[in-house]
């Protein structure tokens, strides 16, 4: 009975842009210039705004005074500006587009002006209008990085992945400190399918502010799909240790912990945050192959039934399981996990274990036509050979047995497995010198194959030598000290003295 060793279930995902505008702050305004009216009104709703907690009841106040003013003073360049700001601050793009346009009609050369109203733009899908402000305002204030930005970020819309790549370049020769045009420039690099750099360029956006779970994200994120697994774990770790509450970057991490052999970490990691995958596939399955590589069957077991429940047709958690109940012994189940299997996967490896489960649960019939099969096809095929032996013997066949047991020999001497199968016939036709001498070629071909012993003892106990025979049983003991048949055999033969 075999099964490929399987690995963990990875899986991919994508670096999230950070594609947030930069908005104007408050216009500078002050008493020395405000000449009229309107602008007396501005600079007191300016401080009321300022000196608010900025929570969005006081925004909704804030707003709800600008537009007093501009209903009184519907061309105020200030007013307007003010209450498109304000407007863009709670949220509402398309409401900032009319009094933005007013204030711009009032002043073209106002950078806070041109910048909130190619925000409001980009946010309300006039990105043609967006582009226009944005490069106004690169002619009207060639120091500011904010333009370069933001046409980065309509760049990025468009999936102009060049021209992104150029203007958060520009946007961060402009600025150094800015940890999200790099992020940006990241995405952008990515897009491009420039991996390499981008993965370079999303590391230093995280390193730059490593308290930002979005760019640990991304940079986690695409060093894990380029394989570079222990610098993920890195940045993985950094993200949720900045709050990150992410399914897939913690199976990533996961994942990264399997492939570097950091068992304990995957084991804490997976423990920490069990009750977020009660219901997630791949966390149960990895799950259960962690639990698998450490001899947990029984966990394992849970495991893998749970993935089940969650995919009923993934193939590795149909072939873990059925493995796994075949070494239990609960063949009739594993038989139907394996049946499931080939009619999915008609592999051989697939047909042979689904073949190996149906005998043992006494359905040979369905196993023999495959078994034989593979023979046709591969007549050095020595482990399906000794499966119809195994079989032949089973059901009384003795001769048939024996010739399959010989072709195994023909093909492989030395298989202490074949030997034992000649050994047994032999016993079983009451041969036992013949049986005798199998059986300890068996032993001479493999010291530790317990079977042997166990099957010479009981033919040297038939020859009256009974010291003999136990002295084996006392050496097989020895060897695997689990074995039922050795341990029963050796306390009987003690017991008749």
């Amino acid at each position: 009975m075999s099964w490929a060793k399987i690995m963990m279930k990875s899986m991919r995902f994508l670096v999230t842009a950070l594609c947030a505008l930069t908005l104007g702050s408050a216009f500078a305004q002050g008493p020395t210039d405000l000449e009229n009216a309107a602008n007396i009104k501005v600079v007191a709703a300016i401080e009321q705004y300022n000196k608010s907690d900025k929570s969005k009841l006081a925004l909704g106040d804030s707003i709800a005074a600008f537009e007093a003013i501009v209903k009184e003073f519907p061309m105020s360049g200030s007013a307007n500006g003010w209450l498109g700001f304000l407007h863009l601050k709670n949220g509402e793009p398309k409401k900032a587009l009319a009094p933005l346009e007013t204030a711009y009609a009032a002043n073209r050369k106002d950078t806070e002006v041109l910048n909130n109203l190619g925000n409001a733009y980009f946010l309300a899908g006039q990105m043609d209008k967006a582009l226009l402000r944005y490069n106004e305002l690169i002619v009207v204030d060639q120091a500011s990085y904010e333009p370069y930005y933001n046409l980065g970020n309509i760049h990025i819309q468009n999936k102009d992945w060049d021209k992104a790549i150029l203007m958060f370049t520009k946007a961060g020769d402009k600025v150094k400190d800015k940890a999200f045009v790099v992020n940006n420039l990241g995405v952008a690099q990515e897009g491009a399918k420039k991996f390499e750099a981008a993965a370079t360029t999303f590391s230093r956006a995280s390193d730059m502010d490593p308290k930002n779970q979005t760019y640990a994200r991304n940079a986690g994120a695409l060093l894990y799909r380029l394989g570079k697994h222990s610098s993920a774990a890195t940045f993985l770790e950094r993200a949720l240790k900045a709050g990150a509450q992410d399914k897939q970057v913690v199976l990533a991490l996961g994942d990264c912990y399997a492939r570097g052999n950091r068992t304990r970490d995957m084991e804490a990691l997976y423990g920490n945050y069990e009750a977020m995958f009660a219901n997630d596939f791949t966390y149960n399955f990895n799950m259960g192959v962690m639990k698998k590589n450490k001899k947990d069957y029984a966990g394992a077991e849970v495991a893998f039934r749970q993935a089940l429940s969650l995919q009923d047709s993934d193939k590795g958690a149909l072939g873990n399981l059925g493995v796994i109940l075949f070494n239990k012994g609960e063949y009739a189940e594993a038989r139907e996990l394996f049946e499931k299997l080939a009619g999915l996967d008609p592999s051989a490896k697939n047909k042979k274990n689904f073949a190996a489960a149906a005998a043992r649960s006494g359905d040979v019939k369905s196993a023999m036509p495959i078994w034989m099969e593979m023979i046709r096809l591969a007549p050095g095929d020595v482990e399906t050979r000794l499966l119809i032996a195994d079989a032949q013997y089973e059901l009384g066949n003795t001769k048939e047995a024996m010739a399959q047991y010989k072709a195994v020999l023909a093909t492989k001497a030395s298989s202490a497995m074949a030997l034992d199968g000649v050994g047994r016939c032999h016993l079983r036709d009451a041969n036992y010198a013949a049986a005798e001498a199998a059986f300890r070629s068996a032993i001479s071909a493999d010291a530790k194959y317990v079977p042997a012993y166990n099957n010479l003892a009981v033919v040297l106990e038939k020859m009256n030598k009974r010291a003999q025979a136990i002295a084996l049983l006392e050496k097989a003991a020895v060897i695997d000290p689990s074995n039922s048949d050795v341990a029963k055999n050796l306390k009987r033969m003690k017991a008749a003295g």
